[in-house]
């Protein structure tokens, strides 16, 4: 699997594109869970970077269905995609937390 931190060409964009949610023109992806996606935004001019993962660090998470939980490195603009994507909150409303409550909502969301 390679994950990618993904730029839209509209820096601003907030939405889904081929199932992947966009906050602020960021996504993170990954090519195996969303292949055709990927396809679709290296044909369409999107920036797509490697998360460089080291096999130590890296934890296997089982497969699922839906966005994936960003690691703890990620940027808050990730964090609250990830969030808005997973639960109630707005955008509004996940952008005013910290990339930490962020964390640990998404920390409960999966005890649940």
């Amino acid at each position: 699997m390679t994950r990618y931190d993904v730029t839209s060409p509209v820096g601003d964009y907030n939405g889904d594109v081929g199932g992947v949610k966009f906050y602020k023109g960021r996504a993170v992806v990954d090519s195996d869970t969303h292949g055709a996606a990927v396809a679709y935004m290296r044909r369409r001019g999107y920036t797509l970077t490697p998360i460089n993962e080291t096999a130590a660090s890296e934890e296997r998470v089982p497969e699922q269905d839906g966005p994936v939980k960003p690691k703890a490195a990620d940027n808050k603009d990730t964090w609250v995609a990830y969030t808005v994507a997973t639960t109630d909150l707005s955008e509004a409303e996940a952008g005013d937390l910290t990339k930490t409550e962020l964390q640990e909502l998404a920390d409960k969301e999966q005890e649940s």
